[in-house]
C-alpha cells in the first residue's frame, strides 16, 4: 500500500527511489554488505529494520531490501516494491540443508512446498510455488560458472523454526525429526521460512521472482557456518545473485 504521497507505507520510499530489479534479504546486515559492492548506493529506509538501499550493479539500478524473518514480512516488502515498479526479485538468504545438501552449498529453488501460511492469503493451496523460468535460468547459468558447490531442488518453507525445523525442546524432537524425514522423501534439499511465499506472491502480483540461498546450517546435525567462512560464502552468494539478476531478460 502506498500513501497519498505515493510513498510505500513501511519502506517509506517512492517509485523514483527504486530500480526495476530487487534483492530481498532477511538480515539487514546483508544490505550493508551488498551496498559495498554497489555503485552509488543510497540509503532509503531503516524504519522497523526494513533497511533498503538502491545503487547500481553492472550499470543497472538495483534495490536491496531487508525483511527480517518470516513469510509475512517478506511478502510485505515484495508487495510494496512491486507497487513502486520493481519487476524482478531475487531472494538471497540462508537456509537449512537437508536431503544431502552440504554445509556451504548454494541452493537454487526449483519450487517450494508451501508449509507457511502467508502464501494462502495470495492463492489457494493448489497454486504452485515456482520461480520465474527466465530468472531461474539466469541464476542457474551463473551457478555453472561459480567455483562453489551448488545444487538445485525443492525448498520447504515453514512458519515454525523451533517447532518444524530445529527442535528447541526435547519433547518436540521426535515430531521435528519425522517432519524432516518426510520432506527428504519428497526430495526437499533446503528449508527456510520465506521462499514459497515470495514465489507465490510474485506470481500473483505479475512480477518475476526466484530464490537462491546459502545452506548455512545442517539438519539434523545442527552444524553451522560462522565467522569469516560464512561472511565469504554470503559475499559469493550476493555476487552470484547480482550477476544473474542483472542479465537482460
Amino acid at each position: 500500500m502506498t500513501e497519498q504521497s505515493g510513498r510505500a507505507w513501511f519502506l517509506r520510499c517512492g517509485a523514483e527511489d527504486v530500480g526495476e530489479l530487487a534483492v530481498l534479504v532477511g538480515d539487514r546486515g546483508r544490505v550493508t554488505a551488498v551496498a559495498e559492492i554497489l555503485a552509488e548506493p543510497v540509503l532509503l529506509n531503516t524504519d522497523r529494520g526494513l533497511t533498503t538501499v538502491t545503487g547500481r550493479y553492472a550499470g543497472q539500478r538495483v534495490t536491496v531490501a531487508a525483511f527480517g524473518m518470516g513469510a509475512p514480512a517478506a511478502a510485505l516488502v515484495l508487495e510494496e516494491l512491486a507497487m513502486l515498479g520493481v519487476r524482478r526479485f531475487l531472494r538471497l538468504g540462508t537456509a537449512l540443508a537437508v536431503g544431502g545438501t552440504g554445509l556451504g552449498d548454494l541452493v537454487l529453488a526449483d519450487g517450494a512446498i508451501r508449509n507457511e501460511s502467508t502464501s494462502a492469503s495470495y492463492a489457494p493451496a493448489a497454486f504452485p510455488a515456482v520461480p520465474d523460468p527466465v530468472l531461474y535460468a539466469a541464476v542457474r547459468a551463473r551457478l555453472r560458472d561459480t567455483p562453489r558447490r551448488w545444487v538445485s531442488g525443492l525448498f520447504a518453507s515453514q512458519d515454525g523454526f523451533y517447532t518444524e525445523m530445529v527442535a528447541a525442546r526435547p519433547e518436540r524432537a521426535a515430531a521435528v525429526s519425522a517432519h524432516l524425514a518426510e520432506l527428504v522423501r519428497y526430495g526437499v534439499r533446503a528449508m527456510d521460512m520465506e521462499t514459497s511465499a515470495v514465489l507465490v506472491a510474485a506470481r500473483v502480483l505479475g512480477v518475476r521472482a526466484a530464490s537462491l540461498c546459502l545452506a548455512s546450517v545442517t539438519a539434523p546435525e545442527r552444524r553451522r557456518m560462522d565467522g569469516t567462512e560464512r561472511a565469504d560464502a554470503e559475499l559469493a552468494l550476493m555476487r552470484t545473485g547480482l550477476d544473474a539478476l542483472t542479465v537482460p531478460g
